[in-house]
C-alpha cells in the first residue's frame, strides 16, 4: 500500500519469510527501529498475554508517544484489561480484523474498531488496509463483536460439516451435496471455504466467547428456533415475518 514497513517477530523463519515477501526489513531486536521515524505500531500476535509482552517491550523501548494498533482477537475482559495498561502518551485502538490472509493481501479486511477518535491520517491509513471500519464505544466491544460473528461463522462450518457426513451415511456421495450447498439456500461462506477455513482460529474465538459469557445456544433445531428467528427479525426493525 505504499508504507515503509519494518517487520518484528521472535521467530526467524517468519522473519525471513516476511522479508522474502515484502522486500522489507525485518528483526527480532526493537532496539533497531527508529522509533522518532515511527507512524504506527500494529501488533499481530494470537494471545492476550503475548499482547501485554508487546506493550511491556514498547514501554522499555521509548518513551516517546505512538500510535498503537492491536489487531490480535481477545476476550472482552483482557481487552479492558490491557488497554486500561497503555501509557497516557499512547493512542491505542483496538483493532481486530476479519478477512483473512486474501483479505490482508488486498486491503480489503474489516476492522472492528474502539479507541480515541482517529486522526486524518489514521484515518487514510484505515482506509488503505480495510474494506471496511466498524467504530465502536469502548474497549471490548470489538472482541465482542468479532467473537461473536466468528462464533456465528463456526455455527455454519460445523452445520455445513454434519450435513456432508449425514449425506455419506445415506449414500449420497458428499461432493454431490457440496456443490448443491455452494449453489442453493445452503450456500453461506463457510460453505464456500470449508476446505481451506483456518478452523482452529475459530474455535480459539469460540473458547474466548464462551469464557466471556458462561455458555453458548445450542444448535439444536428445537422448538426455540423459530422464536430465535422472529425475535432476531423484531430487533432488526423487520416487518411482519414471513413464515
Amino acid at each position: 500500500m505504499g508504507q515503509e514497513v519494518y517487520g518484528y517477530d521472535f521467530n526467524q523463519e517468519r522473519i525471513r519469510e516476511w522479508s522474502a515477501e515484502n522486500k522489507s526489513p525485518a528483526g527480532s531486536d526493537m532496539a533497531a527501529v527508529h522509533w522518532s521515524s515511527v507512524d504506527s505500531v500494529h501488533i499481530a500476535v494470537r494471545l492476550a498475554d503475548e499482547v501485554s509482552s508487546v506493550f511491556e517491550a514498547l514501554k522499555a523501548q521509548t518513551a516517546q508517544p505512538l500510535t498503537v494498533f492491536v489487531h490480535t482477537t481477545l476476550a472482552p475482559a483482557d481487552a479492558r484489561g490491557i488497554f486500561s495498561s497503555a501509557p497516557e502518551n499512547w493512542r491505542a485502538f483496538e483493532a481486530p480484523v476479519s478477512g483473512g490472509p486474501q483479505g490482508a493481501r488486498q486491503g480489503s479486511m474489516t476492522i472492528f474498531l474502539a479507541g480515541p477518535a482517529p486522526t486524518d491520517a489514521e484515518d487514510a491509513l484505515l482506509a488503505e488496509i480495510s474494506g471496511r471500519v466498524f467504530r465502536m464505544e469502548s474497549y471490548g466491544q470489538p472482541a465482542l463483536v468479532k467473537l461473536l460473528n466468528n462464533t456465528l461463522a463456526t455455527y455454519n462450518l460445523a452445520a455445513t460439516a454434519r450435513m456432508l457426513n449425514l449425506a455419506a451415511e445415506h449414500g449420497v456421495p458428499a461432493k454431490n451435496l457440496f456443490e448443491v450447498i455452494g449453489v442453493s439456500t445452503g450456500q453461506s461462506w463457510m460453505s464456500d471455504n470449508l476446505i481451506d477455513v483456518q478452523y482452529d482460529l475459530l474455535l480459539k474465538d469460540v473458547g474466548l466467547l464462551r469464557g466471556e459469557l458462561g455458555s453458548l445456544p445450542t444448535g439444536d433445531l428445537n422448538e426455540d428456533v423459530e422464536q430465535a428467528i422472529l425475535q432476531a427479525r423484531t430487533a432488526l426493525g423487520a416487518d411482519t415475518p414471513v413464515r
